[in-house]
């Protein structure tokens, strides 16, 4: 499917109060990543072996597409309370960077995590980027609305 036709699709699709459940999963899912301990446990499941061959440097840049994709699901759930673009925006932005600054202390109670800035400036980076797919987004579905030909007449 083409970038035109997704689009499309966004511009008729209107965002609902019940919406708000995709960017809580998301945080939930980072809350989880966030509690995944520093350092190997005895009694840690399969699954954060993956986390623990992952080197930090990787570990690190994700938090841009994953606060993006945060900031992205928030940005189209505020539709629902927030009609005016720049509003859901800000909103957006602000509830992204914010959960970033708590994920991070939150984080830091975890056995060998750490609180870093690094993250945090990262995390609001992703969040802004978001923000920008949004807007890009936004731009292209309200360029691509079928037009209704109200006021231009039939010369056929």
């Amino acid at each position: 499917m083409s970038f035109s036709a997704l689009a499309a699709r966004y511009a008729r699709f209107t965002p609902s109060r019940q919406h708000v459940a995709l960017p809580l999963l998301i945080m939930g899912v980072l809350y989880w990543l966030s509690a995944v301990p520093g350092t190997p446990l005895a009694d840690d499941p399969a699954l954060y072996a993956v986390f623990y061959w992952m080197p930090p440097s990787v570990q690190n840049v994700l938090h841009v597409p994953a606060y993006a994709a945060l900031a992205l699901a928030w940005c189209w759930a505020l539709g629902a309370w927030l009609r005016v673009p720049v509003a859901r925006a800000i909103g957006a932005c602000v509830v992204a960077s914010a959960y970033g600054v708590l994920d991070e202390w939150h984080q830091s109670f975890v056995p060998g995590r750490y609180a870093s800035l690094t993250d945090v400036t990262l995390d609001v980076a992703g969040a802004l980027l978001g923000i920008g797919l949004a807007t890009w987004i936004g731009s292209r579905a309200r360029t691509l609305e079928p037009h209704t030909g109200a006021g231009v007449e039939d010369r056929g």
